[in-house]
């Protein structure tokens, strides 16, 4: 049974028709992309399915007992709304469930007949909805959500409206991946995550047995997430089977071979007018006037549209720059007197392409900032090299005058340009017509993204320091600035979520974290593959080390037990023991109380000592690591498996001592 049935939705705003008799249809646990151009309507189409927004025409059905969670861009929240509290409303139909099924597993001693037929059933039904919910192993979720997108436990006991536009975000998030709904509807999900917290909601994604309607313009999400791909085109919807980059190759194709269906008509359209032209009036007129009939019956193709609109990014010319752009050594970076990191070093040579990457509130955007000569180091000595100038991008666009116009804005840093030429250089960034007039204040983020572009490309710097440039972006328009940043001959250091982004475009990787700087050569991936191969030497050094412990305690409680054996002896020879506690406590020099109980507590250790080496060993295997599920089931084995190690331990020690 489908999850959603749309048919013929129409939906328009004055005189602009965004959806156009939309048709779309999910199954259960599908997951589908969304994408198109900006402003084209994908955050609508969400909102009415979301029953946020009414259609003006068609049909939408949602099946009776389907839950429908939305999570927008932008969420609001009541007044007094406590984060982690919000979050975990998300297990409220698991708590109802739960209940249920008590309620009912105790009815069942009590009915007989078709009430108990009946009530086996529902037992079935709320059994089946708890497996699907997750519910037996619901109690952990919450705090494994929040902490897999990366929101700080200092953050969880806060007033969900003083939190920041991303945290809020985030935290709207967490409550529905919580839920664990029959549809998930999740706008631009990616904003406002880290790139771990990225690849955690991934994997999230992927094991979710919700049906997922997704907008993205992370192409590596949408290649590792989805199953189709729904493109919005001009306020109608086109399907496409596979992830993103089977979409590419799909479309392009479908585009060709409309166009050729087009043409093809088309010629043979103009052959039977020119006949029909050429024979009506003639002896072949008969023959021309049943041509013309069939003509006029002939159903005619729409001349394709091709919507290729994305910026034209193309940097001026770029003086040539000395080998070094700049070398920083024990930098101290933070806000005022307060540092954030201390003791950094960070180079940057000629036509270099470097990644800045760390999780959230690391300090990306500070380093940056000091690097770019925006605001000075708290200590340290930063030493540029000949002809350094940087071209500064800043994602907030703060330097931006809302009162401004895109023309005035180019006009005021260029003075000399004519109208004309900056007219000209706006349209490469698709500000057209009157669009070159619009206020500032009243664009949208990917319009104040591509006005930022236009500046930047004017500057003619020898090197790039970019804070999240795709943000904002669509796909079109984040393909065009990778295709300039390729050819561009200067150096470039980049903060970027966007994996494909870094992967396409760097050469090497710089990672801060709370140690510092880690430098890391290649791209993206190479990256990934260095953290990952990390993990799997040090998983390995660890269950090394605990076999060497386990083997040294297998001799020591080896040792024990013949030194336990040789007194026993002496003492029965001589007809003493070397020690006396005769409440049978402790025995000295070794001696064990009970050694049936002394070896059953040795077994249970090796037992514990060999399952701990396993679950570790299991956690650095990809099918677990890449599971969410999994890899918290295992997380919390060990847990327990450490914590009565930990306790066997001491009561062997207390035992032998």
């Amino acid at each position: 049974m489908s999850v959603l049935i749309a048919h013929g939705l129409k939906r328009h705003f004055g005189a602009h028709e965004v959806l156009r008799g939309t048709d779309l249809r999910l199954e259960p646990g599908e997951k589908v992309g969304v994408v198109g151009r900006n402003g084209g309507g994908k955050t609508t189409l969400m909102k009415v399915i979301a029953g946020l927004e009414q259609p003006d025409d068609g049909e939408l059905i949602l099946p009776k007992g389907v839950r429908l969670s939305y999570v927008p861009q932008r969420p609001e929240f009541e007044p007094g709304t406590i984060a982690f509290e919000h979050v975990s409303s998300g297990l409220d139909e698991v708590r109802q469930v739960r209940e249920a099924l008590e309620k009912t597993e105790q009815q069942l001693g009590e009915l007989d007949g078709d009430a108990l037929d009946a009530a086996v059933t529902r037992y079935g039904e709320l059994n089946d909805r708890m497996e699907f919910l997750a519910g037996w192993t619901a109690d952990q979720r919450v705090e494994q959500v929040l902490s897999g997108i990366g929101f700080p436990e200092q953050l969880w006991e806060r007033d969900a409206n003083t939190l920041s536009g991303g945290e809020k975000a985030r935290v709207a998030m967490a409550a529905e991946l919580v839920r664990r709904p029959d549809l998930l509807l999740i706008d631009e999900p990616t904003n406002h995550l880290d790139l771990d917290g990225i690849e955690w909601l991934e994997a999230y994604l992927k094991e979710l047995p919700s049906a997922v309607l997704l907008i993205s313009h992370d192409r590596r999400m949408l290649d590792n997430v989805v199953d189709a791909i729904v493109e919005l085109e001009f306020g109608e919807l086109v399907r496409y089977p596979g992830n993103f980059s089977k979409y590419l190759v799909l479309r392009a194709e479908r585009v060709e071979a409309a166009i050729r269906a087009y043409d093809n008509q088309a010629e043979k359209l103009r052959k039977e007018e020119q006949f029909i032209k050429k024979h009506m009036g003639s002896q072949r007129t008969s023959e021309a006037k049943g041509r013309l009939k069939r003509l006029k019956r002939v159903e005619r193709l729409e001349r394709p549209i091709n919507d290729v609109r994305r910026p034209i990014l193309k940097m001026g010319e770029v003086q040539r720059s000395g080998e070094k752009l700049f070398h920083g050594e024990e930098l101290a970076i933070g806000h005022g007197d307060k540092a954030l990191h201390e003791g950094l070093e960070v180079r940057l040579g000629r036509g270099e392409r470097v990644g800045l990457v760390g999780p959230n509130g690391a300090g990306k955007t500070t380093l940056l900032k000091v690097l770019a000569g925006k605001t000075a180091p708290i200590a340290g000595k930063l030493e540029r090299g000949h002809k350094a100038v940087c071209g500064y991008y800043d994602q907030e666009q703060s330097d931006l005058d809302p009162e401004s116009t895109p023309f005035k804005t180019i006009k005021r840093e260029h003075p000399t340009a004519t109208d004309e030429e900056i007219r000209s250089h706006l349209a490469l960034f698709l500000f057209r017509g009157d669009d070159v007039d619009l206020p500032v204040g009243g664009l949208s983020g990917g319009e104040r993204a591509r006005l930022t572009l236009a500046r930047l490309v004017l500057e003619n710097p020898t090197w790039l320091a970019l804070d999240e440039p795709t943000n904002h972006l669509d796909l079109a328009s984040r393909t065009a600035l990778e295709e300039m940043l390729s050819g561009y001959p200067g150096a470039m250091l980049c903060i970027s979520h966007d994996r494909e982004f870094l992967d396409n475009l760097c050469t090497r990787i710089l990672e801060l974290g709370p140690d510092g700087l880690r430098e890391f050569k290649g791209n993206y991936t190479d990256y990934r593959n260095a953290l990952n191969s990390e993990a799997s030497a040090a998983a390995e050094a660890k269950a090394a080390k605990e076999k060497a412990a386990k083997e040294a305690a297998k001799k020591q409680a080896e040792k024990q037990k013949q030194a336990a054996k040789q007194q026993g002896k002496g003492g029965k020879s001589k007809g003493k023991s070397s020690g006396s506690d005769k409440g049978g406590g402790k025995s000295g020099g070794g001696k064990v109380r009970n050694p049936y109980l002394f070896k059953k507590l040795e077994e249970e250790i090796m037992k514990l000592e060999t399952e701990k080496e396993e679950l570790n060993t299991a956690m650095t295997t990809e099918e677990v690591y890449r599971d969410a599920d999994k890899m918290r089931d295992c997380q919390m084995r060990l847990a327990e498996v450490e914590r009565d190690l930990e306790d066997r331990n001491q009561a062997w020690e207390e035992w032998v001592s």
